[in-house]
């Protein structure tokens, strides 16, 4: 109705999402099996010869892609069933795990994945319509919402995008400055906008379940009840802190409305052995900036807010390169090195999946640092990681880290550059190929740039999008960014481009550490000449 923005109802929604595994006309269990055994068999995948190191040691990648993560996967402490019913009910669920068929077990891989992306979507989408109308700009139509995430789940063709020819941003970042209703031309601009974006998130979940499908990577400790953190399930922890978010979302609004993108300037001064200038500012008009507990602590809610609970999904398209690169390495001689850690939440998908690598993260907010040690709190847990290796926490600045030249194997960076001037950039690019080994690995995830839209067949809509978007979130750097050449500002350093690969509004990147210049020059015997007869040559 004019003048209201329904919220989208999670129950629809819920129902529509378990539909992001198929298309419409869903192929039965017999066909899906024989399909997911196509792939592994394209894969070079037809026995149990092909094995990865895993949580506990070498795990047969078959057997990882048929786990079903609808069972309870871990220790059963934690679950409120009576201590003398923990033994036997361990018992029945091995027991079902090894009796459920192939197929069975990837139906309800399945069935897991999809309820809970799909809650996921509707949480975060109605997160977003209370966060447009707490900021004051009725902005976000629910109903128009939930249509496009209908058309998105139910289009027989998993792939098919809205002509880009027809996209049109308009008035769907804000109304008009009165908040007037939307007119009839504007409000189509919306669902339009909204079912092409939505297309594609509801893509990057149908590709994360291809992977998992094919054993890839493992099911994402937080869509799993039986060991998503409390904070995810926990009714009261998730009430408080989507209070906390909308409560704050009101003071990001005015410090939006009055260009305040600067106010840690009041507090601290820059300090290019601490905080350089460019660090400090409110990007995302965010309160705090990155100097605060509080920044931390609502950080990854707000993100997955923005990006109607899609963050993670898009981080994790990473995992496929690094998943590639540890086949066949012992995890516990790997040093892994997580640049600009953040709250350390990429950094828990990588452990959770190799738990046993020598990981250190370096972050330069201290408050984000400790957020990393709690969200890594659980691989303390001897129970469920019995093997976890060390990780090692340090306060430092990606663009001069206190680390030795060539002592990692790997280093991993998400969601930096975008946030960095073009000095800066390069600085941090230098230090991550110094502290690489040669042969050593870069996996990069951070915004699309300007042409990647070509990839989505959506390339003028990301070009309106990449032109709004640091306009409205304050990102000084943004637009330097997406016309940066990263191929050739990493090449420059020695590290070479692999594969890379668009996910939706972000893009994940594989480099790999060339040999020293100084080891891969070849060594020439010098030749011995006699010097020419000059003699009787005329004087010029």
């Amino acid at each position: 109705r004019k003048g209201h923005a329904p919220v989208a109802r999670p129950g629809v929604v819920m129902s529509l999402a378990a539909s992001i595994a198929a298309p419409a006309a869903l192929a039965s269990r017999e066909s899906a099996s024989r399909r997911g055994r196509a792939r592994l068999a394209s894969r070079g995948v037809t026995d149990a010869s092909r094995r990865v190191v895993g949580a506990r040691g070498p795990i047969d990648r078959v057997a990882r892609a048929v786990a079903s993560p609808s069972l309870p996967s871990g220790p059963l402490d934690d679950l409120p069933v009576p201590d003398f019913l923990r033994g036997p009910l361990g018992d029945i669920v091995r027991n079902v795990e090894t009796v459920l068929p192939d197929d069975a077990k990837k139906a309800l891989l399945r069935t897991q994945y999809t309820s809970a992306v799909g809650l996921r979507l509707a949480f975060f989408l109605t997160q977003g319509v209370l966060s447009s109308r707490v900021s004051g700009r009725s902005n976000i139509d629910g109903a128009a919402a939930a249509a496009a995430i209908a058309k998105a789940v139910l289009d027989p063709d998993p792939r098919a995008k809205i002509p880009d020819e027809k996209s049109n941003l308009g008035n769907i970042v804000s109304n008009a400055a009165d908040g007037r209703a939307l007119t009839d031309d504007e409000a189509a601009e919306v669902s339009q906008f909204l079912e092409q974006h939505l297309t594609c998130i509801v893509n990057l979940f149908r590709t994360e379940l291809e992977h998992l499908e094919n054993g890839t990577y493992k099911f994402p400790y937080d869509l799993n009840p039986a060991t998503a953190p409390t904070e995810q399930w926990n009714p009261g922890q998730v009430l408080a802190i989507a209070s906390d978010t909308l409560s704050d979302q009101a003071k990001v609004s005015d410090r939006r409305d009055a260009k305040r993108g600067q106010e840690l300037l009041d507090t601290f001064g820059p300090d290019p052995e601490r905080y350089p200038a460019y660090y400090l500012q409110n990007f995302h008009y965010q309160t705090d900036g990155w100097l605060s507990a509080d920044s931390a602590r609502l950080y990854d809610f707000q993100v997955e807010t923005l990006f109607l609970g899609s963050a993670d999904t898009m981080r994790r398209h990473a995992l496929p390169f690094v998943s590639r690169w540890m086949e066949g390495r012992d995890a516990a001689d790997t040093k892994l090195l997580d640049a600009a850690s953040g709250t350390g939440r990429f950094l828990t998908f990588v452990r959770d999946n190799w738990p046993e690598l020598d990981c250190t993260a370096v972050e330069l907010s201290p408050h984000y640092l400790d957020a990393v040690r709690k969200s890594n709190e659980r691989f303390e847990d001897v129970a469920t990681y019995p093997r976890a290796g060390p990780l090692k926490l340090v306060e430092a600045n990606c663009e001069k880290m206190p680390f030795e030249d060539a002592s990692f194997d790997a280093v991993t960076n998400v969601y930096l550059f975008h946030e960095m001037p073009k000095e800066a950039r390069r600085n941090a690019a230098r230090e991550f190929a110094r502290v690489l080994k040669p042969g050593g690995k870069l996996f990069f995830v951070d915004s699309a740039q300007v042409g990647d839209g070509k990839a989505l067949g959506m390339e003028k809509a990301f070009h309106q999008a990449l032109e709004r978007f640091p306009q409205f979130n304050h990102e000084p750097y943004y637009r330097d960014y997406s016309l940066t050449n990263l191929e050739e500002l990493f090449g420059e350093f020695g590290l070479v481009l692999e594969e890379s690969t668009v996910a939706w509004v972000s893009k994940a990147w594989c480099f790999t550490k060339t040999e020293d210049p100084s080891e891969a020059v070849e060594e020439v015997e010098p030749v011995v000449v006699e010097a020419p007869d000059l003699s009787g040559a005329g004087a010029r």
